[in-house]
């Protein structure tokens, strides 16, 4: 059978292929992928279902050609997408082949500070708008926080406190909590956008910041802060954590405007 004839009986047995035939919106024609794509569109699909684990090899050569029946030249060309999705790494030398791997969220935050860049972004316009959703994911957690969920964030406000003196140590574990409370409200679309946000400014930070100190007496601030939220997280008292963390953000951003806000996103994965 031909690669073409494979794509459609590939097709109908994954539900992945399109109709042979280009379909029309007004002028528009879709594309009809070819084999390639599709080949890497049914793997991507059993990556991120987990059906292939993350640090496994994936199939052979010679297993995936008779799979889809393609010859070695489409197959790698499927490879090579998945690589760079950054979905497989493909090893070079005796131990060769593709290994199965997830993105991190440095791939997203490239593409994001890319965009930031471009639009002339300032590290003040990401707080501002990490000021916009991390309240009312506050209201989220506080509304259906776990014993476990408290444990976690007194965990790290504990650790916070213990780092007062270091400002590198002191800054990655703030970011920590910060995080830890966007993915315990359970919004996974507002925790990846969080997540990128931060991985955007914490290398911004890193790296056209190292001036930036954090006061003793600031210091003692926020770990009063994270402490008085957790109080009113275990309370389960929503409104009251949500005004406290709007209250808290805008005051930090105050702090940060009068050095640093309105510094452009720039360079960060140069």
């Amino acid at each position: 059978m031909s690669e073409s004839g494979t794509a459609t009986s590939n097709a109908a047995a994954s539900g992945t292929v399109p109709d042979r035939h280009p379909a029309r919106s007004g002028s528009a024609v879709h594309k009809i992928p070819k084999m390639a794509e599709v080949i890497a569109a049914d793997l991507r699909a059993q990556i991120l279902s987990g059906e292939l684990v993350p640090g496994k090899p994936l199939f052979t050569e010679s297993t995936l050609m008779n799979t889809y029946e393609v010859s070695r030249p489409t197959l790698r060309e499927a490879i090579r997408l998945l690589e760079a999705q950054h979905l497989v790494s493909v090893r070079r030398g005796s131990h060769h082949g593709a290994v199965v791997r997830l993105p991190d969220i440095a791939v997203s935050a490239q593409a994001v500070a890319i965009q930031l860049q471009l639009h002339g972004a300032t590290l003040g316009d990401v707080y501002r708008f990490r000021s916009f959703f991390e309240p009312q994911a506050v209201r989220l957690v506080a509304e259906n926080a776990t014993p476990d969920d408290i444990g976690r964030l007194r965990a790290i406000a504990a650790q916070l406190a213990a780092q007062r003196g270091s400002n590198a140590g002191f800054a990655a574990t703030a970011w920590t909590f910060h995080q830890a409370l966007v993915e315990l409200s359970g919004n996974a679309t507002m925790s990846v956008v969080a997540a990128t946000l931060q991985r955007v400014s914490q290398q911004h930070a890193e790296r056209y910041m190292g001036d930036l100190e954090y006061p003793e007496v600031q210091q003692r601030r926020a770990v009063r802060a994270f402490e008085r939220l957790i109080v009113l997280l275990e309370a389960h008292d929503g409104r009251a954590a949500e005004e406290f963390w709007a209250e808290h953000m805008a005051a930090v951003y105050s702090a940060m405007a009068r050095k640093n806000s309105e510094k452009l996103i720039s360079g960060i994965f140069e």
